[in-house]
């Protein structure tokens, strides 16, 4: 049954409606991330588990990771597997390690050794995923999640840090 006259104006502006909401929503599980330490647990198909942190830094106004580490389990052509971590400080070039306004991000190391993806599912918690290279060795896949706050690597000061004069012992004759 087609729609009377009278109820295509209805029809219309439900449909509008419907139009304007679904342009206007954000995207579901995006947000915009506070800047700081965050870091959490990774996991993979083979039962491993290890760990992923990184920092969030603002300049200006925008987002981009300023450091990455992760623990990882690498699987080798030989049939060993091997532990591995990987840690990077990144000079944001480009759109990689920037992160975007609706909170994802991707970062490849030059080299093609490490890729991470991720999203901000809100300001202070992340997840995606992340792949490792070594030689032979490699995971892909590897699944991660953080939170703000949870800090598993070394804090990179963001103001000078005093410095006190170490005294030196002093041989006498």
């Amino acid at each position: 049954m087609s729609p009377s006259i009278r109820s295509l104006p209805r029809l219309g502006l439900v449909a509008g409606a419907l139009s304007l909401a679904l342009v206007a929503a954000p995207a579901a599980g995006a947000a915009k991330p506070k800047a700081g330490y965050f870091g959490g647990a990774t996991k993979q198909a083979d039962g491993y588990a290890g760990n992923v942190d990184f920092k969030v830094f603002k300049a200006g106004k925008s987002l981009s990771l300023l450091r990455i580490s992760a623990t990882t389990q690498l699987s080798c052509a030989d049939g060993t597997n091997d532990e591995d971590r990987f840690l990077t400080f990144i000079i944001a070039i480009g759109n990689n390690g920037k992160i975007s306004k609706k909170g994802g991000f991707n970062y490849k190391a030059s080299n093609g050794t490490f890729s991470m993806s991720g999203k901000f599912t809100s300001p202070t918690q992340a997840s995606g995923t992340l792949s490792r290279k070594v030689g032979s060795c490699s995971v892909s896949g590897v699944s991660w999640s953080a939170k703000r706050g949870s800090q598993a690597g070394i804090p990179i000061p963001t103001a000078a840090v005093p410095q006190t004069p170490i005294p030196l012992p002093i041989a006498l004759p």
